[in-house]
């Protein structure tokens, strides 16, 4: 015979193991939900970073055929000349410049590299202005270490010339200075050139347009890029970035690899 505690609780089994069953059900299902979300949330920043990527690529390239005409209009000054000599020496330049180019697909590159292929540009505007043209770098050595986005320096060092130093009737003089402040590197170019700088530096060309989207696509942290006069009247362009040292890249790199 079965007592009243046993049917009691046979009833409390058959009543708790539905409900229990139902939790279970529900638990699973927005577990699921909950998985479904993170697979698309993954999928949309996967495609974003690709996107992003594709975009920082399409600047990377709109900067290359300013710096090509440029280049360019600096051999026919050469010509004009009649300085054969030169010509060559800056088209041997210029090659090496290109093979940096054509080379280069990373996102950030050590900055000494960086400032080696700038200076083959500088070596075709020091043959195209002769002894008008001053050049001088100051480089912390705390901050040597750093990479930077590509053409960073080429940029800033062609706005120079192109907006300012070009314009310049005598004595021309470009400063190339990377200081490192804490967690942010700054980079400075200076020229003397006679141009007023607009209220809006975006009007002073797509190279630094780009550079500043360049920055905003490849660091979460803040960057700025910045364009002004100082107190001796020179123009002082700057862009500030987090400092990555060289062996974070290279670590990147083995590790991918």
């Amino acid at each position: 015979m079965i007592s009243d505690s046993f049917f009691t609780f046979m009833i409390f089994i058959g009543v708790i193991i539905p409900i229990v069953s139902m939790a279970l059900l529900m638990v699973l299902n927005l577990f699921e939900e909950e998985m479904d979300v993170l697979e698309v949330e993954n999928a949309r920043v996967k495609l974003e970073k690709e996107l992003q990527l594709s975009e920082y690529a399409q600047l990377n390239q709109q900067i290359q055929p300013h710096f090509l005409f440029n280049t360019l209009n600096s051999f026919i000054s050469l010509g004009r000349l009649g300085r054969s000599k030169e010509i060559v020496a800056a088209m041997e330049r210029f090659s090496l410049f290109l093979r940096y180019r054509y080379k280069n697909k990373q996102t950030l590159v050590p900055f000494r590299l960086e400032l080696e292929y700038t200076k083959h540009y500088l070596y075709i505007q020091q043959l195209r202005f002769g002894k008008k043209l001053f050049v001088y770098f100051h480089i912390d050595e705390d901050a040597i270490e750093t990479t930077i986005p590509p053409y960073t320096l080429q940029t800033l060092t062609e706005n120079a010339f192109k907006h300012g130093l070009e314009k310049r009737e005598g004595e021309k003089v470009l400063e190339i200075e990377l200081t490192r402040e804490g967690n942010w590197v700054l980079l400075k170019v200076k020229d003397n050139g006679a141009e007023s700088i607009p209220s809006n530096y975006e009007k002073r060309g797509i190279g630094l347009i780009n550079l500043k989207k360049r920055l905003e696509l490849l660091f979460d942290l803040y960057t700025y890029v910045d364009i002004k006069k100082d107190t001796d009247d020179h123009t002082v362009a700057a862009v500030l970035f987090p400092y990555t040292p060289e062996e974070v890249l290279e670590n990147e790199h083995s590790i991918s690899g």
